[in-house]
């Protein structure tokens, strides 16, 4: 198993997790951009992606991960996706300048086909995803942090307050949809 992240810490808790289970020696790390993957890995078998191939661009992703991995192989990658034509205009709105690469899951299917792939399955992630675990938590430490003393703590917890409250007024209209894809067989 390789692991990337661009962030160290991240990467260091893998490891030593990986070392107290005894799979360390199935586990290398690399703190490096995803970009990278196509460059040093051919032949994979699974590259899975959880959340972050918006960060090189869903579309960018598909194309490049193509020469990674093996004829037949796997991608396996979650994206954020609209899963209504007519979502609630401050979610639009908001999503216009946070991320506006956002397509449709319809959309995003027919990126795979086009860089290649047999698209498999995709599944939508429930809202208790977002909520259970991770909003729940997140929402009263971020409205803590609005009283913070320093300027950039206060500015992130006000954007992680209205990335919380575009959720809570989106009626549902997006999410993040895994797409289980096949690379074509040589």
């Amino acid at each position: 198993i390789h692991a990337f992240d661009t962030y160290k810490l991240f990467l260091t808790e893998l490891e030593a997790r990986s070392r107290e289970l005894g799979l360390d020696r199935f586990v290398c790390t690399h703190c490096a951009d995803m970009r990278t993957i196509p460059e040093r890995f051919q032949n994979i078998d699974l590259l899975w992606s959880e959340g972050a191939a918006y960060s090189i661009g869903f579309e960018h992703a598909l194309t490049s991960w193509t020469r990674a991995v093996k004829p037949g192989g796997f991608v396996v990658v979650s994206e954020l996706c609209w899963s209504s034509d007519r979502p609630p205009a401050p979610v639009k709105d908001f999503f216009r300048s946070e991320y506006p690469a956002m397509k449709s899951v319809e959309a995003n299917l027919a990126l795979a086909e086009k860089a290649g792939y047999r698209v498999l399955a995709t599944h939508a992630l429930p809202s208790s995803a977002w909520t259970e675990g991770f909003y729940d938590v997140l929402k009263p430490r971020a409205r803590k942090l609005l009283a913070h003393p320093d300027d950039e703590v206060k500015a992130y917890a006000r954007h992680m307050t209205t990335e919380i409250e575009m959720f809570e007024r989106s009626e549902g209209s997006y999410g993040y949809t895994f797409f289980v894809l096949q690379t074509a067989a040589s």
